[in-house]
């Protein structure tokens, strides 16, 4: 025997005429509940709706619209609702006159009752809702159902169709060179991966596919897809307007040549650091055979990356023909092809830190482990830890020495290792800026913001109860209402399925890094 019955009424029920109410009766048994979601209404000896999958689960009669038609009972839970009007309040009540449940009549008196009038509009075009409970959580079903069989509630105009069929096929226009694009930059990934602009090529073909199939699925745009795709017409934009402006203040100074000037700029600059590096920095007495040795070595680098440079010079000019090609895309185009001439102009300073870096940790490793020697210990790598040990008189000479030629040695690599270490971080810093740069213009908010600041039903997420003042003898009567999202939750929410946010900066891993002489790897 049931002892609880809800029961979901749509807000606007009451303005409809009489008719069946089809929808969806789900039983708890853990609870020993009864809910009733009525989600919609057929008129008598209509056909509407009669293709729909939901039951026709009871009748509704409207005083002021009576049929004249008898309405038979067609399900084993049923359901009879009528609604009362008053005229000095503006206000209506609903009625149950008639329930059965399970073909047996239920005195309405005998079980406690809850109706609940809910917003059916905003439960069908939310798209930020979300439960707030694990199970039991009778609006997120509810809401299921009703998204599940929206296009079967919405009554759609003539001009409504014409507008999602042009839509369907203007976007299948765009799909199909979207797609071989994308299956030609997939096979090409393993050499797109080492530049910024391959890559991102590559997830922009991605996200325009994600959007148009998005699109042509839903038959129009949703938080999602619109954001996405007003970020790609103000980053297009943006990309023309600061193509234009480079073009003002550059004139007739070919691309190629600017890039020399900046890079020949970058030379000098690493020569004479070198050079510094090379004498007595700051003061320091560094060892003058490493000192030197490491000094030649790093800049004969150098003048090797400046010859490739220079030899390159004809290539480069065509090189950028393409570059601007991809520069028209948009704004996040151009900031990918800076990342990419950022690691050209400085990959030999890349270079000189790798030596150092590996110098430095190889150096540090060494000091550390023979610095065991002299506690009588030595690491076991099998089962990763230190072990106890003894020394013969020879093994402890040759680690004393060997000890202490790193120490006195360590100084000199210390202060190139750490000078490297400082452009390599400049370097990964600016680097990082442009791609959470790039990130945050192609998840612009623009759509979502417009949607949000003016109340719109796809922003919504909770829902918020209030308790009707009714009659003790008759049913409980809650109104629901959906409340607008926070902005925060909004914006996360509406991030495309195929972008993914930038993982947080590890400090604790930087930090280490930089103790023990390992790489330091893009932010």
């Amino acid at each position: 025997m049931t002892n609880n019955l809800l029961v979901f009424i749509p807000q606007g029920l009451h303005m409809e005429p009489s008719g069946y109410v089809f929808g969806r009766v789900i039983h708890d048994t853990q609870n020993n509940t009864k809910r009733i979601y009525i989600i919609g209404l057929r008129k008598v000896g209509s056909l509407e709706s009669i293709k729909c999958a939901l039951d026709t689960i009871g009748c509704y009669t409207n005083p002021s619209n009576v049929s004249k038609e008898s309405l038979d009972r067609k399900h084993s839970d049923w359901i009879h609702i009528t609604v009362k009007c008053f005229r000095n309040e503006i206000r209506t009540e609903y009625c149950l006159t008639n329930i059965i449940l399970n073909n047996v009549n239920i005195d309405p008196l005998t079980i406690r009752t809850i109706i609940v009038l809910y917003d059916q509009r905003a439960l069908r075009e939310t798209e930020l809702f979300e439960s707030k409970t694990i199970s039991g959580d009778h609006f997120s079903e509810l809401a299921k159902l009703i998204q599940g069989k929206k296009d079967e509630l919405r009554v759609k105009s003539r001009f409504i169709r014409i507008k999602e069929t042009l839509l369907t096929y203007h976007m299948l226009f765009y799909l199909y060179p979207v797609l071989l694009l994308s299956k030609v930059t997939g096979k090409l990934l393993l050499v797109l991966r080492y530049s910024s602009l391959g890559l991102h090529v590559h997830d922009w073909l991605e996200n325009i596919k994600w959007m148009l199939v998005t699109v042509i699925r839903n038959k129009g745009f949703t938080l999602k897809t619109g954001n996405y795709a007003w970020a790609i017409i103000i980053d297009i934009a943006l990309g023309i307007f600061v193509l234009r402006l480079l073009r003002y203040y550059v004139e007739d100074t070919l691309p190629s040549q600017l890039l020399l000037n900046n890079a020949e700029k970058v030379v000098e600059t690493l020569k004479d650091l070198i050079t510094w590096l090379m004498g007595v920095p700051a003061g320091l007495k560094l060892n003058h055979a490493l000192n030197n040795t490491m000094g030649q070595f790093f800049m004969y680098h150098i003048k090797l990356w400046w010859t490739f440079l220079i030899f390159s010079k004809p290539l480069m000019d065509l090189a950028f023909k393409i570059l601007l090609l991809f520069g028209r895309l948009g704004i996040t185009f151009q900031l990918s092809i800076a990342a990419d001439l950022l690691a050209l102009v400085s990959f030999h300073t890349y270079c000189i830190y790798v030596c150092a870096a590996r110098l430095f940790n190889i150096q540090l490793r060494g000091i550390t482990a023979l610095f065991r020697l002299f506690l009588g210990k030595k690491k076991n790598p099998l089962r990763e830890r230190v072990d106890s040990c003894q020394y013969q008189t020879d093994q402890l000479f040759v680690g004393t020495l060997s000890f202490t030629i790193l120490v006195f040695l360590m100084p000199t690599t210390w202060v190139y290792y750490t000078v490297f270490t400082l452009l390599r971080l400049v370097s990964i810093g600016f680097d990082g800026l442009l791609t959470r740069l790039k990130f945050y213009l192609q998840v612009m908010p623009v759509y979502t913001f417009w949607k949000w600041l003016l109340h719109s039903y796809s922003t919504c997420n909770t829902v918020d109860v209030r308790l009707h003042p009714n009659h003790p003898k008759r049913p409980t009567t809650l109104s629901m209402t959906l409340v607008i999202a926070p902005w925060s939750l909004t914006w996360k929410k509406c991030i495309p399925d195929t972008i993914t946010c930038h993982p947080s900066i590890e400090w604790h891993t930087i930090l280490n890094n930089i103790i023990w002489g390992k790489l330091l790897y893009p932010l």
